[in-house]
């Protein structure tokens, strides 16, 4: 078997690549990117409005909305007017408050030549690429910089993945238009369609890691140098990305692939490949060190919620979710027929993405198969041990990638949806070939169908009882077409499968699944809204008055939207969160509230943010709030001692609150105190004094008087103080994550060792060259 598919491509080969790189590839490349871009015409024509900012900031209202008194009314006061098929794009909000606001902050930080280490805007401060959602070291999310830059990175994202597959199922030899349906089915795929934030940026690179790995056997099976370096850029890559569970999960894909690869590999050549693949690993470990380590650092002393514990461990998708991942809208649109606590709130809490029934029938099709027996077994394991892990049964083979390193405190049954579909792809890649060149016979075609029906009925009987007690009767229509459109695909798929004209058939089967692919996808787009205005003038109000003061709102500019206008505002949605932070917030600001969602605003029972900002005003006032925001129709109390109203706009009121202390403080009397931005003061003291800085104390932080490092203490359990002689000195303030130079150092060492060797070999070719023409002459 391992000679069987070492060999399953041409002997030499020079000879795929030659073919890869020829003009007739070009073709279905043009055709993913195609479709790719079709499938967010909505978006990208305008039609519906993908930027979050409108829907999430806490100050879109729909232009033509009006209460009698001419206020705008709130985008939440009129969800019902949200786009056509629900209120959702996105299972998760975070695509506006973490992934758009701090990516924003990072893009600017960068085009500003400052390395985006630290986040002066959120919270009382925090560190910003350390917690990793905001991709600050990740290249494309420089396209942040424009309004809707989400969008357009996420379609880079889109065409990176279908494109990286296709180039995959290449070089695994697969035919042209089977490896493009797949790139089109992983461009498409349940998780970019669900979700809109970090998570999905590593997912690009899940077919790369794969292909780098291809490449590494082909190179070690042919006795070449190289071959690893796809591995490393990868790797690094998917780590910049932003999201680590969903890294590590793909990593765990490309480790069930090697493992593959190794019972393909000769065994004189199975050193070889895997020192090739281990010194990409290590390259790409290298160059991702930066970060790394900065996070390591942040995850050790934050605040992490559920990622610690082993609380994610015991969380899986509930039982009914399993009919939502072969009928993704059984349940109807994203959160459409929302429960709260019910089954369907469950799920949809849980649930990461879809299948399809298209890829249920091909990847039945490509088990039942002839050919790279090994590689349909792994990949079939692969998928059983996924799906037991993501919905807890059996319990037995749920607990197998249970016992890897961290695996507890991973949302397993949420982030490992793309490494699910790209194995899924991949086998029904295989069927779909088979099919096109008229090697599977027609008993497997009926065996397959049987089987994908007998799936989509089992989903049918699991769904039924869930949709029986749902009580709004729209959720039928969806219900019904879920199965209705399930059961045409796969018999048209069967009928392709027993059509004679090999031409038709090819047609058609790739036809369904990229069909089936692109109208799945399509779906939460409907619910966007398609007409938004953005109320700017309370970030305007707050960009002229705040200076180094902070505000906190009670709706309006949601978190972490302060940060995205340059505005601090002491809320904090994020994980993680400094833990001296969480704990300021629990003693000074808000006990009911939770240490990782600090909104101002109701998110679960107990919490009254307007009642503890009344009942804690000092804790406020010593963090230098300045200003509070609240929706227009919330009044606070106002007087000389608690709040002044200053500001209205179409959805904002905007109020000082008396009282607050500056950023900068001296203890002494008698102190001239001259900040020069939140970076550096001039301090003029009569006697020696205690500067109180109020940004959060924690390590990395250093102080230097006139160019002298001074020590940093904290101050009032959050706040960062040094002690300054008397005189007139400047205090400056840096920040840099701990052992950052040892992340710069390996960062470099991982460069060297990606450059040197390509350009060492081309050094050596050179003189050979020129040695062999002299001797020719």
């Amino acid at each position: 078997m391992a000679v069987a598919e070492a060999q399953m491509r041409p002997s030499a080969s020079s000879e795929l690549l030659a073919r890869a790189r020829g003009w007739p590839d070009l073709v279905p490349v043009l055709a993913i990117a195609g479709i790719v871009l079709l499938a967010n015409v909505l978006y990208l024509s305008g039609l519906f409005v993908a930027n979050p900012l409108g829907r999430l900031s806490g100050v879109g209202f729909y232009t033509g909305f009006w209460d009698p008194n001419g206020v705008a009314l709130s985008v939440v006061q009129h969800m019902s007017s949200l786009g056509v098929v629900g209120v959702e794009q996105a299972l998760d909000p975070s695509n506006g408050p973490v992934s758009q606001t701090l990516g924003h902050l990072a893009a600017l930080d960068w085009i500003h030549l400052q390395v985006p280490w630290w986040n002066p805007y959120e919270g009382t401060g925090v560190p910003l690429a350390a917690e990793m959602q905001s991709g600050a070291l990740f290249p494309p999310t420089l396209l942040l910089l424009i309004g809707n830059g989400q969008l357009y990175e996420h379609v880079l994202l889109e065409l990176i993945a279908g494109i990286s597959t296709y180039l995959l199922l290449r070089r695994i030899s697969l035919g042209r238009w089977a490896s493009a349906a797949g790139g089109v089915a992983f461009a498409l795929n349940g998780t970019f369609a669900w979700f809109e934030h970090a998570p999905v940026n590593p997912i690009a690179f899940l077919p790369l890691l794969l292909l780098g790995v291809e490449i590494a056997f082909d190179a070690s099976a042919g006795a070449r140098r190289g071959g690893w370096w796809l591995i490393a850029v990868a790797l690094a890559l998917s780590v910049y990305a932003g999201f680590p569970e969903t890294a590590y999960i793909d990593g765990l894909l490309a480790a069930f692939w090697f493992g593959w690869r190794c019972g393909c590999a000769e065994r004189h050549r199975l050193r070889g490949f895997a020192t090739k693949v281990g010194g990409g690993v290590i390259v790409g470990l290298l160059l991702a060190a930066p970060l790394l380590i900065a996070f390591g650092q942040y995850y050790a002393h934050g605040v992490v919620g559920g990622h610690t514990g082993g609380l994610f461990g015991k969380i899986h998708i509930p039982h009914a979710g399993l009919a939502q991942l072969v009928l993704p809208y059984v349940y109807g649109p994203i959160l459409r027929f929302f429960d709260g606590p019910g089954v369907v709130g469950g799920i949809w809490g849980t649930v990461g993405g879809y299948l399809s029934a298209s890829l249920l029938f091909f990847g039945l099709l490509g088990l039942v198969s002839r050919g790279r027996r090994g590689l349909r077994f792994v990949l079939l394991a692969w998928i059983v041990l996924v799906i037991a892990r993501m919905y807890g049964e059996p319990p037995v083979l749920g607990h197998v990638l249970g016992v890897l390193p961290g695996m507890s405190n991973v949302a397993f049954f949420r982030y490992a949806t793309p490494a699910l579909s790209l194995a899924v792809i991949v086998l029904a890649a295989i069927g779909l070939d088979g099919l096109l060149a008229n090697r599977i016979p027609g008993r497997r075609v009926l065996a397959a169908t049987g089987g994908a029906l007998l799936v989509v009925g089992l989903a049918v009987i699991e769904a039924l009882p869930v949709v029986n007690d749902m009580p709004d009767p729209g959720h039928r229509f969806w219900f019904w077409a879920s199965i209705l459109w399930a059961v045409v695909l796969i018999e048209a798929g069967a009928l392709a499968a027993l059509l004679r004209r090999g031409r038709t058939r090819q047609l058609l089967a790739t036809a369904i699944i990229c069909v089936d692919a692109l109208v799945l996808f399509v779906i939460p787009q409907l619910a966007a809204p398609r007409r938004i205005a953005i109320d700017t003038a309370p970030a305007a109000f707050l960009q002229r008055h705040l200076g180094l003061s902070r505000f906190y709102t009670l709706g309006p500019l949601t978190p972490n939207y302060g940060s995205y206008y340059g505005a601090s505002q002491l809320n904090a949605v994020d994980y993680p969160l400094p833990s001296i932070f969480a704990r300021y917030i629990t003693r000074r600001l808000d006990p009911t509230a939770g240490p990782n969602s600090f909104t101002g605003t109701v998110l679960a029972p107990g919490e009254q943010p307007v009642q503890e900002l009344q009942s804690h005003l000092d804790g406020y006032r010593a963090a230098s709030v300045k200003y509070v925001l609240t929706p227009r129709s919330l009044k606070l109390p106002q007087g000389p001692s608690t709040f002044t109203l200053v500001k209205q706009t179409p959805t904002t009121s905007i109020y000082r609150l008396e009282g607050s202390l500056p950023f900068f403080t001296a203890t002494s009397p008698g102190c001239v105190v001259t900040p020069h931005g939140a970076g550096s003061v001039r301090l003029s003291c009569p006697e020696a004094t205690t500067l109180i800085r109020r940004e959060t104390y924690m390590g990395g932080w250093s102080a230097a008087i006139d160019g002298q490092p001074t020590p940093i203490r904290e101050y009032d359990g959050a706040f960062q103080a040094v002690t300054v002689p008397a005189g007139t000195h400047l205090v400056s303030f840096s920040y840099a994550p701990p052992n950052s130079n040892w992340g710069l150092a390996a960062f470099l060492i991982g460069c060297v060792a990606l450059v040197l060797p390509p350009l060492w070999a081309r050094a050596r070719i050179r003189p050979r060259a020129h040695g062999g023409a002299r001797a020719g002459v």
